[in-house]
């Protein structure tokens, strides 16, 4: 990653403090701006990339903003990770821009997963790396400004292989990093690299049926900062934790009639009362109530039945959330006004890429979409042919897409939510107001002048009247 300024554009989110009586009490709260989505009105989009050199099966699997938006780090199917910086004029309509990666760091096998640290900031170097896992290999972390590695921590299993976990993630201040794999979540502590860590395990013994079974898949922390985080399982269960001391608090699971299959992402809502999911050949992502049911609220349909990771994300406000398709859409749904039936509305539902969207990511402050594309190719054997003639088609490329919409001010209620004010933009309102009563005063004016217009011409009429 290039070492560059902070980005200034118009847009940029401002901070104020509101003078004026809030709904709050007579509270002044701090005041932030945030973009509101209007997927009514057309994206466009902005740059397309394709990896050099690039081949047939050579696809994005993953692709993740960082934390400050400067840039967003990929995941292709050649075990490298790349950084993209997110270029100067991207808030700019102009015509699609040839991307080139600022950084490439081969990973030697097959990545797992990878994240950023979660204070990341452009401005401070040493805050600037990534943790990436691959198959019987260390986690390392990397310096996203030097592509090289800053240290490791190593997972060793009762045979004294390496492990390279299935998933990874930080804690909300990044001081631990939580790994999950067969029967396991290790933790270490991110100031000590090595072999040293915690481990939990999920479920007793294998012959066990208590607990949480299978292959730890995908984790994620409760960002309400309650300490609860989930993992979510190959074996068709989500586990939710406590962090204070890592003990199964309980666990979402199917029922009888429909299972939720093996589980690949769980994500939480912004105000943490929620938990969505989705699933290897599945066509939903689910949420769950985890406030006091732990029942599954409503679904979410897309294209899904395929083995790859489909990742979905949500806004900074957590009132939409976009996801990509098998058939290479990019589908949107507004989880705040529902339709009649109580269900979020699908606001979005485009022919994005010529393949299957493997990841759609909501920029953190600007209004941008990223998404990439592609997917494992199978070679046909001599004889065999498609179906209807179909030909295969490939789009292995990186986009970014601006939308449409408006910036509102928004403050946090006593429970950590986000609200809107009802008066979205406090100075427009008063510059309203004063070209209101500018108006009123020009008009009042050119009445008055026109009366002692009339006064005048009567006067000049009587003058000549008595001449």
């Amino acid at each position: 990653m290039e070492e560059v300024n902070e980005i200034s554009v118009e847009a940029e989110v401002d901070s104020i403090t509101f003078t004026k009586e809030t709904i709050n009490n007579n509270e002044n709260p701090e005041y932030f701006s945030i973009f509101q989505y209007d997927f009514t009105r057309e994206l466009s989009s902005l740059e397309d990339t394709y990896i050099p050199n690039a081949s047939e099966e050579n696809f994005f699997k993953n692709a993740k903003w960082s934390p400050d938006g400067s840039c967003i780090l990929t995941s292709t199917n050649d075990n490298v990770l790349r950084i993209f910086d997110l270029p100067r004029n991207a808030l700019e309509i102009d015509d699609e821009l040839e991307l080139n990666s600022v950084l490439d760091c081969h990973a030697g096998e097959t990545v797992y997963d990878f994240c950023w640290y979660p204070m990341m900031s452009s401005q401070d170097p040493d805050t600037c790396c990534f943790l990436s896992s691959s198959r019987e290999h260390p986690i390392h972390l990397w310096d996203a400004y030097t592509g090289k590695v800053r240290c490791s921590y190593t997972i060793i299993d009762h045979r004294d292989e390496i492990v390279g976990p299935n998933a990874l993630t930080f804690n909300l201040d990044g001081s631990r990093i939580y790994c999950g794999y067969k029967n396991m979540i290790k933790i270490f502590d991110l100031h000590r690299p090595g072999r040293d860590g915690q481990d939990i395990k999920t479920t007793p013994s294998r012959k066990s049926k208590e607990g949480q079974k299978g292959i730890i898949s995908c984790l994620a922390f409760n960002p309400d900062r309650s300490g609860l985080y989930a993992a979510g399982s190959y074996s068709q269960t989500i586990g939710l934790y406590d962090e204070s001391n890592n003990e199964l608090c309980c666990i979402l699971q199917g029922t009888e009639n429909e299972s939720i299959g093996d589980t690949i992402q769980v994500q939480f809502s912004r105000d943490g009362k929620y938990l969505f999911s989705s699933s290897r050949k599945d066509n939903y992502i689910r949420c769950w109530d985890i406030r006091n049911t732990g029942e599954i609220l409503f679904k979410l349909e897309r294209n899904g039945n395929t083995n790859q990771r489909l990742s979905f994300d949500l806004d900074i406000t957590g009132s939409f959330l976009a996801t990509g398709s098998l058939d290479g859409k990019m589908i949107v749904y507004d989880l705040v006004n529902l339709n009649s039936k109580g269900s979020p509305r699908k606001v979005l539902d485009r022919l994005a890429h010529d393949d299957a969207i493997s990841a759609i990511s909501f920029h953190p402050t600007f209004p941008l979409i990223a998404s990439c594309s592609g997917q494992r190719k199978f070679k046909l054997i001599d004889g065999d042919k498609l179906e209807n003639d179909q030909s295969i088609t490939s789009d292995n490329s990186l986009k970014f897409w601006r939308a449409e919409g408006n910036y509102a001010w928004c403050y946090y209620n006593s429970e950590g939510e986000i609200l809107i004010h009802p008066v979205t933009n406090p100075e427009g309102e008063e510059n309203a107001l004063k070209e209101e009563n500018q108006e009123t005063t020009n008009i009042s004016n050119e009445t008055s002048l026109n009366a002692d217009i009339e006064i005048a011409e009567e006067q000049m009429n009587n003058s000549d009247t008595t001449i």
